[in-house]
């Protein structure tokens, strides 16, 4: 099964929408809070050049930055 890690920061609407819609469909995966792990902050940053949330990786590849309209 694929892994599937989503990036997100406290309080992010965007963030929150995506991985309620993720548990609601039974989609398994792995939430990174980058408001509290500053290593993976900079990591996503540079690895995935992403500059806002959410982040969706899955199996070390980069699925979408943002929400599903690009907003986040």
């Amino acid at each position: 099964m694929a892994k599937t890690i989503i990036y997100t920061k406290t309080g992010c609407p965007y963030c929150r929408r995506i991985t309620e819609e993720y548990r609601t469909r039974g989609v398994p995966f792995e939430e990174i809070n980058l408001s509290v792990d500053l290593d993976a902050r900079h990591m996503v940053k540079k690895k995935y050049r992403a500059d806002r949330v959410p982040v969706i990786v899955r199996d070390g590849k980069l699925v979408q930055i943002g929400d599903h309209n690009g907003m986040g």
